[in-house]
């Protein structure tokens, strides 16, 4: 139905918006089911041979005032079940976790590129003076016979099993993140929806863990690439710099979903 300057529905959604607060999502979801039951309302009194305004009166009068409706909103928000709570961490946990284990597959992809590009050693360098395990050693050079001593088959071993265990990791995500999606389409079958927990809930979790890894792994491969106090160790500093690159990059994306989200209730 097209809406004109005199459409009460319209008015009545725009002040029943105004007045609501908490997650935009239920707001959205209220909005919605507000809207579908007065216009259906609204036909319904045509139907019946009211005018098109002495219908919307009609229909407003029996959905209940503004206030009455915020009133009843705000009281539902007040006792949110725990198990709602519940349900809502599980899901953004699992949603989460998933993705964490994507983005360790792509830091599998820029070790893959950083072998390519800066040698294995970048990645899975042995420090000066560090003593490996005799039981490793032979190990790793039954494994690269070419090697000329057991710090450069390490090398190459270590560097290989960052693309490939963390490609691993990747898939394993993906998999994960297929059965969360799964998991949500089978429960909205069922009448249940997420968005007890606020919208930037997510996001702020992800900048927090996304940002500090990226750090923390910056701060790693610095020293181990000869920072102020370096570290000697078993990697290179590619090891640590393409995990960095990766959880930097998730931060970023993340931190930018969490300013819309803000910005989007310093509107309301």
């Amino acid at each position: 139905m097209s809406t004109t300057d005199g459409d009460l529905i319209e008015d009545y959604l725009d002040q029943l918006y105004a007045g609501l607060r908490g997650s935009p999502r239920r707001g959205r979801r209220l909005l919605a089911e507000a809207e579908d039951h007065l216009r259906q309302g609204v036909a319904e009194g045509v139907a019946a041979g009211l005018s098109e305004r002495a219908a919307q009166e009609a229909a407003i009068s029996g959905f209940g005032s503004v206030r009455a409706v915020v009133r009843a909103h705000q009281v539902q928000r007040q006792h949110v079940p725990g198990l709602a709570v519940l349900a809502d961490l599980v899901m953004s946990a699992w949603k989460l976790g998933s993705i964490g284990l994507l983005a360790v597959g792509a830091s599998g992809l820029v070790v893959a590129a950083m072998n390519a590009l800066f040698g294995r050693s970048f990645v899975g360098a042995v420090a000066p003076g560090t003593t490996l395990p005799a039981a490793g050693c032979q190990y790793w050079l039954s494994i690269w016979p070419h090697a000329h001593s057991c710090a450069q088959a390490y090398m190459l071993e270590s560097s290989s099993d960052a693309v490939t265990l963390r490609g691993a990791a990747g898939l394993l995500g993906l998999v994960l993140l297929a059965g969360y999606l799964l998991a949500r389409r089978l429960a909205a079958r069922r009448g249940w929806a997420p968005g007890v927990l606020p919208d930037g809930f997510t996001p702020t979790i992800a900048v927090s863990l996304f940002g500090a890894a990226g750090l923390g792994l910056a701060w790693l491969a610095l020293m181990h690439g000869g920072g102020p106090t370096p570290i000697g160790g078993i990697t290179g500093p590619g090891c640590y710099l393409s995990g960095a690159i990766v959880a930097l990059v998730m931060a970023a994306a993340y931190g930018r979903s969490l300013h819309r989200t803000l910005i989007q209730h310093a509107r309301r």
